[in-house]
């Protein structure tokens, strides 16, 4: 069975609730970071790979490869998918790495909102399934998702 990437913004969102009882609000705000892009990129990663093909190496190199896949999409949404899993990364990159990490509640809020929209936009990118044959409606009549920018 597949890992449900989603349950891990969901608790980035439990982690960013509990920031003042749990440990420390930095922590907790740091952890959460990590966890939403993780999750953003697993999804972007597994549709990348299942829908539209993509083989990348099982290194850290694969990040910016699924990075790069959306930049060169060929829908200005799969670009907007790029540009955030971009923002995404540099912002779990610093959250991970760096000593001082200054506006960890509002970055940490950014990232949890814009993990919401990726998820959104990415399963607009998701090619439909045919409707079964006994669901009533002839197959082939499902309407195309609509490429939107969020």
């Amino acid at each position: 069975m597949s890992f449900a990437w989603l349950d891990s913004v969901t608790l980035a969102e439990a982690l960013l609730q509990a920031r003042i009882t749990l440990v420390p609000e930095e922590a907790c705000c740091r952890a959460a970071i990590s966890r939403v892009y993780y999750a953003v990129y697993g999804v972007a990663h597994t549709d990348a790979r299942e829908h539209e093909g993509l083989q990348l190496p099982t290194t850290g190199d694969a990040h910016q490869g699924v990075i790069m896949h959306y930049f060169r999409g060929p829908t200005p949404l799969h670009r907007a998918i790029g540009d955030s899993l971009r923002q995404l990364r540099s912002v779990r990159n610093r959250a991970d790495d760096d000593d001082q990490f200054d506006h960890a509640v509002a970055r940490a809020g950014f990232v949890v909102q814009r993990a919401r929209t990726l998820m959104t936009q990415l399963q607009a990118l998701t090619p439909l399934s045919p409707p079964s044959a006994d669901a009533g409606e002839p197959v082939g009549t499902t309407d195309a998702p609509q490429d939107t920018e969020a």
